[in-house]
């Protein structure tokens, strides 16, 4: 009885351990992702925290050749679609979107400022009526900018679907978003 107790003891340090390094390599990504998901800074705080407790009481069925930040971005979308469907009010995404701006060789002008700051407002009401079967692919493909095996894993869909999700969201983005750039077509994306 010894020996078996001593194996767990062993073990259960080993989780800590583990749980404590995912906690400090992915902590901030997982907080970022779930930022953008809920739009809301204190719920994001929640959410990371919730994610990371689901992802310790699961470790030991973690299998060490899969990637963690995979397993652990799919266990961060859950607990995000559960809070979603509890409040069953969509928010925008315009901080993330806003925050992630390409830093512009020049300086812009106030004109340029208050058009893109416009656009990205536009863009971001077009992503945010999306349903979220489609929203989320959306969110994890451009502003996480994961690949498409990636989000199936996360979201336990065929890659096939994803890409046909994010091709519906697309065309509709499109659809909504044209008279934004008229003589640019929707962009098909490559495998990948």
């Amino acid at each position: 009885m010894t020996r078996i107790n001593h194996t767990s003891q062993l073990e259960a340090v080993n989780l800590e351990l583990n749980i404590e390094q995912l906690v400090g390599e992915y902590y901030p990504y997982i907080r970022r992702l779930a930022l953008s998901i809920l739009d809301d800074l204190h719920d994001a705080e929640d959410a990371a925290q919730e994610s990371f407790v689901a992802a310790h009481r699961s470790l030991t069925g973690f299998r060490d050749e899969a990637d963690p930040k995979t397993w652990l971005t799919a266990i961060a979308v859950n607990v995000c679609r559960g809070r979603l469907r509890k409040r069953k009010v969509r928010h925008t995404l315009m901080a993330t979107l806003q925050s992630l701006h390409l830093i512009r060789h020049s300086t812009p002008t106030p004109e340029q400022t208050a058009i893109q700051n416009e656009v990205d407002r536009s863009i971001w009401k077009a992503v945010d009526a999306l349903d979220e079967k489609h929203r989320i692919p959306v969110i994890l493909r451009y502003v996480h900018e994961l690949n498409v095996p990636d989000i199936a894993r996360i979201l336990h869909l065929r890659q096939g679907t994803v890409h046909s999700r994010l091709h519906y969201a697309r065309r509709k983005l499109h659809s909504q978003l044209g008279h934004l750039n008229p003589h640019e077509e929707a962009p098909d994306e490559a495998i990948g």
